[in-house]
């Protein structure tokens, strides 16, 4: 999945969410207690995200969460399948 967020110190940031949000390039001293869900829970590849933006500045982040209940599953499988095989139930 793209990234929606625009890193641009020279434009206004903007919410333009899902489509794309343009976002100072570095956080502030605002941003360590500003911050806000945008959006909902989103997946990339294996990892369930959200976009998390200052609500004083408009700086922007992915805000990974966990890994997707999907990706986890295929894991969990993956070692079951290996543990058989290493102990011999194949």
């Amino acid at each position: 999945m793209a990234n929606i967020v625009e890193y641009d110190e020279r434009r206004a940031t903007l919410n333009a969410y899902p489509d794309r949000i343009i976002s100072p390039p570095n956080p502030s001293e605002c941003c360590f207690s500003g911050m806000e869900q945008v959006g909902d829970v989103e997946e990339d590849g294996s990892w369930l995200f959200i976009y998390k933006r200052c609500r004083a500045c408009g700086y922007t982040v992915r805000h990974f969460l966990m890994m997707s209940p999907k990706a986890m599953g295929t894991i969990r499988a993956d070692l079951l399948r290996s543990m058989q095989v290493k102990h011999g139930q194949n």
